[in-house]
C-alpha cells in the first residue's frame, strides 16, 4: 500500500463541489487491482453531524481531493463514508472508502488543443493559453 498526504478536499452537494478545510488527512492507495482507495480526512469537529448524517444515507460521494501539494491537480474520487469518529482537541476523523474516476474524457484535451492550434498558437504562446483554459474548464467543473 502506498500513502499520500491529502492537502484538499471538496464533496459534491446539490451539484456543485463544497471546499471541506482539513486539519490533516491521508489517502491510502491498497493496491488491490480494482484502483481502491481510503481516505481519512481529520476535521474541525464542527463538521461531525454532517458527516454522521451523510454517512446515515450511506450514498456515494462525489469528491476532488488533492494530494501531496495545493498545486496538484485534484482526483476525482467516488466514495462512501465508512466511519465517523469523534476525537479530542474538538477534532474528527473521517474515513472514507472508494475508487478514482476520470476527471475528463482525454477526448477533452484533444478538442481544446486542436482549437488553439486553429487559432494560429504555437510554442510557448500554444502552452501557456491551453494550461490557463484547461485549469479555467477544471475549475468550472468544481
Amino acid at each position: 500500500m502506498k500513502t499520500f498526504r491529502l492537502v484538499g478536499m471538496k464533496i459534491e452537494r446539490d451539484e456543485r463541489y463544497a471546499e471541506i478545510p482539513l486539519e490533516g488527512g491521508l489517502i491510502i492507495n491498497k493496491e488491490d487491482g480494482e484502483n481502491r482507495w481510503m481516505i481519512e480526512a481529520l476535521l474541525n469537529k464542527n463538521y461531525l453531524s454532517y458527516f454522521q448524517e451523510l454517512k446515515e444515507k450511506d450514498d456515494e460521494l462525489q469528491m476532488l481531493v488533492t494530494i501531496t501539494k495545493s498545486t496538484n491537480t485534484p482526483a476525482k474520487v467516488t466514495a462512501v463514508i465508512k466511519e465517523v469518529v469523534e476525537l479530542e482537541q474538538d477534532k474528527v476523523s473521517v474515513l472514507f472508502e472508494g475508487g478514482l474516476t476520470a476527471n475528463r474524457p482525454r477526448g477533452d484535451a484533444e478538442k481544446l488543443l486542436s482549437e488553439l492550434i486553429d487559432e494560429g498558437l504555437t510554442g510557448e504562446e500554444l502552452l501557456q493559453a491551453f494550461s490557463s483554459k484547461w485549469h479555467n474548464l477544471e475549475e468550472a467543473k468544481s
